[in-house]
């Protein structure tokens, strides 16, 4: 049914304008009736198009809606405009919300994957955060670079993201870079989630210990 779904609405799309006349939902109360509509019947092939046009060509908060809807139902049809929306939107909060849907639908793939090492980057503060949100869970080694230099974010929040982040990574450097961060960053909120993710690791760590060391007496 997936399938059937992505091939209609690529065939659509090959013949609709990108025009601001072409946006069938122009109204965040049109995407709000969408959504009650997807969610009686979350493949209506319709109303699945008008929200992938209105999250590429509505106006700012329509497409902030649209692709909030879209990452809500983890539409794996909606992932190219998760990567674009999450680069090229001018708007932060469609950027945030689109690196957001990529990480509901825990894509890992080198796209993905760079579209999120570009939002820990990312101009805005708040998309910052939810893309090193979304690279804790993602827990891939190609993000490891990017959340270790966020530590040094001049922001406390930015900085915590990036500890909460790191807490599940298997790399020594990550336990080092987070004693030295104990030892010198100065506010209290961030020291606290340090001690908490340290506290964790080792715990995490002595677990695995105890569980290899079943494994080699059975």
């Amino acid at each position: 049914m997936k399938k059937n779904i992505i091939a209609f609405i690529f065939i659509t799309i090959f013949f609709i304008s990108c025009s601001e006349k072409d946006v069938t939902l122009r109204r965040l109360d049109d995407v709000h009736k969408a959504e009650k509509k997807l969610a009686k019947n979350p493949d209506n092939e319709e109303v699945i198009l008008e929200v992938l046009n209105a999250a590429q060509n509505g106006g700012r908060e329509v497409r902030a809606e649209a692709i909030w809807l879209l990452g809500k139902i983890e539409a794996d049809i909606a992932y190219s405009d998760f990567l674009r929306a999450s680069v090229e939107d001018p708007d932060f909060n469609v950027r945030c919300l689109a690196i957001l849907g990529l990480g509901r639908l825990d894509a890992k793939n080198p796209e993905a994957i760079d579209r999120v090492k570009r939002a820990i980057s990312d101009t805005d503060l708040q998309v910052q955060i939810e893309g090193l949100k979304v690279a804790g869970r993602m827990n891939a080694k190609e993000l490891l670079n990017s959340i270790l230099d966020s530590l040094s974010s001049k922001n406390k929040w930015v900085r915590m993201a990036a500890v909460e982040a790191l807490k599940d990574y298997n790399d020594k450097r990550v336990d080092r870079s987070l004693n030295l961060l104990a030892s010198t960053d100065t506010d209290y909120a961030v020291k606290s989630i340090i001690n908490q993710v340290i506290e964790y690791r080792k715990n995490k760590t002595t677990e695995n210990n105890e569980e290899e060391k079943k494994e080699e007496t059975t």
